[in-house]
């Protein structure tokens, strides 16, 4: 391609969506809205308890994912049941389920492609969408993003996103991004396996900027 091509190609532009309470949020929304019959389910309502979710590991039963009401209370997936409630004794409990968690992810890319026909998943609980040239349809940028967020409040989940030049910019600011961008992210945004983080951070790398 050459130089003259290159300068008039429209930039790259990516937004990523994350679900911090997938899990929970996917309960909730079953039973309060899914097909307006009760299943059991917590509804997430200001009566009911904070929400964990388990799995059993090395025959203890762990947190496997909580909802926005336990994760304030300092509870987080892989601290064990019976620590939980040591510390906070009323809580509802109930059993992880991945799959459901996957099969909802993929039905959330599928209300996504409105805005895009470029939706990936970013697994277990994000979305990546190319809005490359789709933005304008929106009145921009600004526009598709409340268009997009304005759907996602109905469904009752919770979300963070940010829109960047890059796939992976776009991943690590939703879910550690500051107003401060890239540079002063922790080393965790890269993603990189447990072995590769706990090293940056022995040689005093804290942030992607070191």
């Amino acid at each position: 391609m050459n130089n003259n091509a290159s300068k008039h190609m429209t930039p790259r532009r990516y937004l990523a969506l994350w679900f911090p309470f997938l899990p929970a949020d996917r309960l909730a929304w079953t039973r309060r809205g899914a097909n307006g019959q009760a299943d059991g389910a917590p509804t997430g309502g200001p009566d009911e308890p904070p929400l964990v979710l388990v799995e059993r590991l090395r025959g203890a039963q762990h947190l496997f994912a909580v909802d926005q009401r336990a994760a304030a209370l300092g509870l987080a997936p892989g601290l064990t049941l019976a620590d939980a409630r040591a510390r906070f004794t009323s809580l509802a409990v109930m059993a992880a389920d991945p799959l459901a968690d996957a099969d909802f992810l993929a039905w959330l890319a599928g209300l996504c492609e409105r805005f895009t026909p470029l939706v990936a998943l970013a697994a277990p609980d994000g979305l990546l969408l190319d809005i490359t040239g789709c933005a304008h349809l929106f009145g921009g940028e600004a526009g598709l993003r409340t268009a997009l967020l304005g759907r996602i409040a109905r469904l009752g989940l919770s979300v963070r996103d940010r829109i960047a030049d890059t796939p992976d910019a776009a991943r690590a600011l939703a879910r550690f991004g500051t107003a401060d961008g890239i540079a002063n992210l922790p080393v965790a945004a890269l993603e990189a396996d447990a072995a590769t983080t706990r090293a940056l951070l022995r040689a005093g790398l804290k942030t992607i900027g070191d």
